[in-house]
C-alpha cells in the first residue's frame, strides 16, 4: 500500500529502506481498532513535521541541514522512527492467517569483498512459497531466481562490477498467491518472507594502469593453483574460457547446481535422448551459475556477443550445433551433422562458424549461406583469426591458411600443426621433428621459426598472452612421461624461454582474457584429467606509478581515519592551499565520515614519471549506510624523491541509488589512435551507449570524432579515437540508462590526458 504521507517526508536513502520495511511487514488485517491507530498515526505525523526544517531543492550534496539544527531534527526524526517501529512491529506480531519466515544474511550483509562473478545465495529458517518472493537489486542487474532446497538463489546475468556497493531486497510480494483450495489438508509453506535489505561490496578491481602490463616471459608470476570444482560434487570433463572470464563446462548429465532442472529457455531446442553431458556457466571459483545446454557437449564461446556453440544429440543417430547466448536460450541451429562429434566448432568473427562434418571442412554463417572449400581435416588443427578473415587448417593434404575474404591460399609448412591465433593477428604453430619440437610464427604472411625445444623435449598446446607478448605452452619430455612436463613462456621472437611455474604436470593451458588466470589440466586420482586454475601476474607497472599510488593510499587512509597530521604530512604548500581553500574538504562535514575510497583512474601528465594525476572515489557514510559519493582529481609532483599531492579538482557529490555509475576510466594507446574505457556498475540499456551519449571533447569544448562500441557482460564502453598530446574531457550524459531505464544522475565529467 503506498503511503504518500512517508515518501514525502522521509526522502533520504537510508530512511527510506526503514519506510519500505514498515510497509512490507504490514499484515493485510490490522487486530486493534483502525481508529486508535489513525489517531495515533497523525500525533506522530504532526509531531515530525513540526520538528524537520523545511529543506530547499535538493542539491547533489544530501546534506544541506546546518549543524545546529541537523542533531535536535535528525533525533525527532529517529524518535518517532522508534514509536513507529515499535507499533509495526507489534501489529506485525499480531496472529494472522499467515506466518512469516526469516532470512540469515549475516554471511553477506556489509561483506565488503564479494566476488563479481559467484551467486548470491540467502538461505531461509524454514519452508517458503517461492512464488511469493520478490527480490530488487540496486545498482540495476539482470538476474534470475533460482531454489536450492529453502536457500534462495540470486544469479546476475553479468559478472557484478568490481569496487561497488549493492542492495539487495527481499520482500513478499504486493498480490500473495492463495491456499491451495484443491487440498485444503495440506500444509501450506509460510505465505513470504521477513521483509529484509542486504548491502554488499564487490572486491576492489586492480588499479587502471598507466601502462598496460606486459606479459613477457621474464616478469610473468606464478601464484597458486587450485582444482577447478571437486571430484564428488562438481566434476568437470571441459571447459573453455568466455570473453567476460568466465567459464563454459561440460558436465556429466543430472549433477548438481543452483537448478538442478533445464529452464524452459533451455529446453527450447525440442526434445532429444536422454542428457549424458550438460554444459554450465561456472565461476573461477568454481561455482555453477547456470545450466546453458542441457545435453550439450563441446562449448565454444563467440569472440563478441555473449554468444556460444555447443553440440547437442539428435535423434537418429544426428547431432545440431546449437548456437546460445548465456543464459541458455537457443538462438538457432547451424547445422546438422550425422554420428558423435569429437570437437568443438571454431568461430569465425562473430557469424560464422567451421566444423568438421564427417571428416569434412564445412564453414556455415549465422545469417547467410557460404561456399566451403573441400578440404579432408580428420583429426588437424583448426583456428581462426580474431578478424576473421583467416582459418588456419591442418587437412590430410598438408596446413593452410584460408583467407575467406576471399584471397589467396597460403600453404604453410609441411607437419605444421597446434595452430593458436594472437589478439595482434600473429599465428603460432609447431612442427614435430623426431628429437624435439620447432616453433613458429606467422606474421603478415611471413613465416619464421622463433625458437626449438631442447634434445628430446616435446612442446605443444600453445596459447598467445593476451598481449600477444608471449607464448605459453607445455614441455614434456621424449616419451610422453606427463609427470614431467612444466609450463614455458617464451617471448614473441624467441627469446628467454622460462619455466612457469613449479615443476608438476601441465596440459592445456589456457590464459583467462585478463591475463589473471590460467586454466590447465592435471591428471586425477582415479586416472582422468582434472581442471585447474592457477593465479599470475603480469610484470609490474613502471615504479614510479606504484610509488605515486602508496602515497596516494596513505593520504586517502589518513583522511578516513581523521589523521590530520598523516594528511598534512601527504601535502606540499600548493596542496595545502588548496585544501584550505575550499577546493575540496580534507576531511568528512560534521554527522557524516568518509566510509571508503578507490582509484578510479591514474594518468601520466608529462613526458617524465614526475607529475601522475590520480582520480579518487570517495564515498560518504551516514547513519552507518553509505548515501553518496565525490571524485576527487589529485596531481602528484615528485619532490625530493617522494611524490606529494600539490593539487585537488573535487566534483560534486551525487547521491547513490539513482541511475548508473561510471565505476573506471582507462586510457589505453592503440595505435594508430587511443581507446578510452568506460566501465559501469549497473546493466545498461546497449541502444542508450553510443557516441552521442559519450564523448570526447577538446580544450576548446569542441566533440572529438570517435567510435564507441558497448559490451554488456563487462559493462565496458570503448571509445576509439585519435589525439594528439593535450587534455581534454570525457563526457558520460544522462542520456546512458540501465535497464530499467533510469538514466545517470547526474552527467560524469573526467580529465583525459595524452601525454605521448
Amino acid at each position: 500500500m503506498e503511503d504518500k504521507e512517508l515518501d514525502e517526508l522521509f526522502t533520504d536513502p537510508a530512511h527510506q529502506e526503514v519506510v519500505d520495511l514498515l510497509k512490507a511487514s504490514r499484515p493485510a488485517t490490522p487486530p486493534l481498532d483502525p481508529n486508535f491507530r489513525l489517531h495515533l498515526r497523525a500525533q506522530l505525523m504532526a509531531e515530525a513535521r513540526n520538528t524537520l526544517t523545511p529543506r530547499a531543492a535538493r542539491s547533489w550534496f544530501p546534506f544541506t541541514f546546518t549543524p545546529r539544527l541537523l542533531a535536535p531534527a535528525m533525533a525527532a526524526v529517529a524518535a518517532g522512527f522508534i514509536v513507529v517501529l515499535g507499533i509495526e512491529v507489534y501489529l506485525a506480531n499480531q496472529p494472522t492467517t499467515s506466518s512469516l519466515v526469516a532470512m540469515d544474511v549475516s554471511k553477506l550483509n556489509n561483506k565488503t569483498n564479494v566476488a563479481t562473478g559467484e551467486p548470491i545465495e540467502i538461505p531461509f529458517s524454514g519452508p517458503v512459497d517461492q512464488a511469493a518472493v520478490e527480490v530488487q537489486i540496486e545498482p540495476a542487474t539482470s538476474f534470475t531466481q533460482q531454489w536450492v532446497g529453502q536457500k534462495l538463489v540470486i544469479v546476475p546475468d553479468h559478472p557484478l562490477a568490481p569496487n561497488t556497493t549493492y542492495t539487495v531486497t527481499v520482500k513478499p510480494k504486493a498480490t500473495v498467491p492463495s491456499p491451495n483450495a484443491s487440498n485444503p489438508n495440506t500444509p501450506k509453506p509460510a505465505v513470504a518472507p521477513t521483509p529484509a535489505v542486504v548491502h554488499f561490496t564487490t572486491v576492489r578491481a586492480p588499479v587502471p594502469p598507466v601502462v598496460p602490463p606486459s606479459f613477457r616471459s621474464a616478469g610473468v608470476t606464478y601464484g597458486f593453483d587450485s582444482r577447478l570444482g571437486d571430484s564428488a560434487r562438481v566434476n568437470i570433463l571441459g571447459a573453455v574460457w568466455t570473453p567476460a572470464g568466465q567459464l563454459l563446462v561440460t558436465r556429466p548429465g543430472g549433477q548438481p547446481g543452483p537448478s538442478s532442472l533445464p529452464t524452459a529457455s533451455a529446453t527450447a531446442s525440442g526434445s532429444g535422448p536422454a542428457a549424458s553431458t550438460d554444459v554450465w556457466l561456472m565461476s573461477t571459483m568454481g561455482t555453477p551459475i547456470r545450466m546453458v545446454a542441457p545435453g550439450g557437449n563441446f562449448p565454444a564461446a563467440a569472440p563478441t556477443g555473449g554468444l556460444f556453440s555447443v553440440w547437442r544429440q539428435a535423434e537418429g543417430n544426428h547431432a545440431n550445433l546449437e548456437v546460445r547466448d548465456l543464459q541458455g536460450n537457443l538462438i538457432s541451429t547451424a547445422a546438422t551433422v550425422e554420428g558423435v562429434p569429437d570437437r568443438p566448432a571454431v568461430w569465425i568473427g562473430a557469424d560464422r562458424l567451421a566444423y568438421v562434418d564427417g571428416g569434412t571442412l564445412r564453414i556455415v554463417g549465422l545469417h547467410a549461406p557460404l561456399e566451403t572449400p573441400a578440404l579432408k581435416v580428420d583429426h588437424g588443427s583448426l583456428a581462426a583469426s580474431p578478424n576473421g578473415q583467416l582459418l588456419a587448417v591442418q587437412s590430410t593434404g598438408g596446413s593452410v591458411v584460408l583467407d575467406l575474404t576471399p584471397a589467396a591460399t597460403q600453404r604453410l609448412h609441411d607437419g605444421a600443426t597446434g595452430f593458436n591465433w594472437s589478439a595482434k593477428g600473429d599465428l603460432a604453430f609447431t612442427i614435430q621433428r623426431e628429437n624435439g619440437t620447432d616453433l613458429y610464427v606467422l606474421t603478415e604472411g611471413k613465416t619464421s621459426k622463433i625458437a626449438s625445444s631442447a634434445n628430446g623435449q616435446t612442446w605443444s598446446d600453445l596459447n598467445w598472452a593476451p598481449d600477444a607478448t608471449s607464448l605459453l605452452f607445455a614441455a614434456r619430455p621424449a616419451g610422453g612421461n606427463s609427470m614431467s612436463s612444466v609450463l614455458m613462456l617464451i617471448n614473441r621472437d624467441g627469446s628467454n624461454p622460462t619455466q612457469f611455474g613449479p615443476q608438476r604436470e601441465y596440459s592445456a593451458p589456457q590464459w583467462s582474457p585478463a591475463g589473471d588466470l590460467v586454466l590447465f589440466t592435471r591428471r586425477d586420482e582415479a586416472g582422468g584429467n582434472a581442471f585447474w586454475v592457477a593465479t599470475s601476474a603480469p610484470s609490474a607497472n613502471d615504479a614510479a606509478e606504484k610509488q605515486a599510488l602508496a602515497e596516494v593510499d596513505k593520504f586517502m587512509q589518513a583522511r578516513i581515519r581523521g589523521d590530520s597530521g598523516t594528511a598534512q604530512d601527504e601535502l606540499d604548500d600548493a596542496g595545502r592551499a588548496a585544501y584550505q581553500g575550499g577546493a575540496s574538504a580534507l576531511f568528512s562535514p560534521a554527522g557524516t565520515q568518509f566510509d571508503r575510497y578507490y582509484p578510479v583512474t591514474v594518468q601520466l601528465t608529462g613526458s617524465n614519471p614526475n607529475k601522475f594525476l590520480v582520480g579518487v572515489r570517495i564515498f560518504i557514510k551516514k547513519s552507518g549506510v553509505e548515501t553518496s559519493f565525490f571524485e576527487e582529481q589529485l596531481s602528484l609532483v615528485l619532490r625530493d624523491q617522494r611524490y606529494l599531492v600539490d593539487g585537488v579538482k573535487a566534483s560534486e557529490t551525487m547521491a547513490l541509488g539513482h541511475g548508473p555509475t561510471v565505476v573506471s576510466v582507462q586510457i589505453l594507446q592503440a595505435p594508430p589512435g587511443q581507446q578510452v574505457r568506460v566501465r559501469f556498475d549497473a546493466d545498461l540499456k546497449p541502444d542508450s551507449v553510443t557516441s552521442t551519449t559519450i564523448q570526447v571533447k577538446d580544450a576548446n569544448g569542441q566533440l572529438v570524432a570517435a567510435r564507441v562500441s558497448f559490451d554488456a557482460d563487462k559493462h565496458l564502453a570503448t571509445v576509439t579515437v585519435r589525439l594528439q598530446k593535450g587534455t581534454y574531457q570525457l563526457v558520460v550524459t544522462t542520456g546512458v540508462t540501465d535497464i530499467n531505464g533510469m538514466p545517470l544522475a547526474q552527467e560524469y565529467d573526467a580529465p583525459l590526458v595524452i601525454s605521448r
